[in-house]
């Protein structure tokens, strides 16, 4: 035997029928809306770290040259430069060119003057452009410090960075 529901009942169960398939139909757009939702929130924050980056200021070349004897000659230029600003001297500066990174040669210089000086120079050389990133640095005392007549100590810096190659610009005829 089959149950029989009453008249009245009806009208309900068809009520309940109808909405169990908009629930059914309105589910996927909700979802696809929140997954929208989400999918925009993330291209909102790739956008604005985009943004801050094209802000930022550029990071300053690498110190390179066509060839080694350019290379070294910016180079000295560079230490001549800064070393002119503070109390310091340039006694040379060298290349060593390294055979498994024929690109990339050793560029070493030997420097003379106070703390301070040295310590604007290697400043200036790390942030400033070309940019001169050091690989090995040595400090030892030159000559000490004598009160009596109010000279500072000199220090001797000797330093390795390297250098780029740069291929030379192909001629277009």
């Amino acid at each position: 035997m089959t149950p029989v529901v009453p008249v009245a009942g009806r009208p309900l169960l068809l009520g309940l029928a109808g909405l169990a398939v908009v629930a059914a139909i309105g589910t996927g757009p909700v979802l696809d809306a929140l997954s929208a939702q989400d999918d925009i929130a993330m291209a909102r924050d790739r956008l604005a770290r985009a943004q801050a980056a094209a802000l930022a200021p550029p990071s300053p070349a690498p110190l390179s040259a066509a060839d080694e004897a350019g290379l070294v000659a910016a180079f000295q230029s560079r230490l001549s430069a800064l070393a002119a600003e503070r109390t310091v001297a340039v006694d040379g500066a060298g290349i060593q060119p390294d055979p498994s990174r024929p690109t990339l040669p050793r560029l070493s210089a030997s420097l003379r003057g106070t703390a301070e000086g040295l310590h604007g120079l290697l400043d200036a050389l790390e942030t400033g452009a070309p940019l001169v990133v050091l690989e090995e640095a040595a400090i030892s005392v030159e000559r000490p410090a004598d009160p009596e007549i109010g000279r500072a100590t000199v220090l001797r810096l000797t330093l390795t960075t390297r250098g780029v190659l740069a291929p030379a610009p192909k001629a277009t005829p």
